[in-house]
């Protein structure tokens, strides 16, 4: 696992975990709002605002990816989960949503995996 504070990392094996400042998290519930609110451009918007500050940051990666599947906008999606997962791979909310936007693509042996790997995970 890694954490990092205020520009100092702690490693230990297996998790990237990162402490965000608070301008983040607040832009993070902004963004859920617009996209609650069905203003999915802006959201996508603040969304990319927290990316550029925390290119890490694993909820806005996943958020973002609700986003566009929300939008029907699937491969888009998928980019933004596997993206999340790059930063933290035993998310398993992030590899369920993954799993059914696969199936919402008609990809269902792929979906059925990521279903699977997420439930496994939240146990």
């Amino acid at each position: 696992m890694s954490v990092m504070i205020t520009g100092q990392e702690f490693s230990a094996p297996d998790r990237t975990v990162i402490i965000t400042n608070p301008y983040t998290e607040i832009t993070m519930h902004q963004a859920l709002e617009m996209q609650m609110a069905g203003n999915y451009e802006k959201a996508l918007e603040m969304y990319d605002q927290v990316l550029q500050m925390e290119p890490a940051h694993a909820g806005a990666h996943h958020a973002k990816g609700n986003t566009y599947d929300l939008m029907g906008r699937y491969n888009e999606a998928i980019s933004c989960y596997d993206s999340a997962l790059e930063c933290d791979p035993f998310n398993s909310e992030t590899w369920y949503n993954k799993g059914v936007t696969l199936r919402k693509m008609g990809c269902d042996d792929e979906s059925a995996e990521c279903m699977i790997q997420g439930v496994s995970r939240s146990i």
